[in-house]
């Protein structure tokens, strides 16, 4: 099982990674604004991922339901504050309301 750990953080930090330099390469070349769009809903969805690889991993490493507690709680905030900077009526619920930054 550790191998198969070990191999998605691989995949998903390497896909981040892609992403990124994909994106730094748009800024300096002429695209249309619906595929930025699409490449920031595309990273979204694989920081989403890469969370919840390292939520797994988190919970897998303790047995005391405390801690896993914390990490689920921990795991979910930071999911909810990368959804909330593209969806804003997430952003007016869970952060705004109660004035709290988000994790950009």
């Amino acid at each position: 099982m550790k191998k198969i750990d070990r191999t998605l953080s691989v995949i998903i930090l390497i896909a981040y990674a892609v992403l990124w330099v994909i994106s730094w390469i748009m800024a300096y070349v002429n695209v249309p604004a619906d595929v930025i769009s699409a490449m920031n809903w595309t990273r979204l969805v694989v920081l989403v991922l890469m969370y919840l690889v390292v939520l797994y991993n988190a919970v897998g490493w303790t047995d005391n339901l405390i801690l896993r507690i914390v990490f689920v709680g921990l795991a979910a905030f930071l999911i909810a504050s990368a959804i909330a900077v593209r969806i804003p009526s997430v952003y007016n619920e869970i952060f705004g309301k109660y004035g709290i930054p988000l994790m950009v």
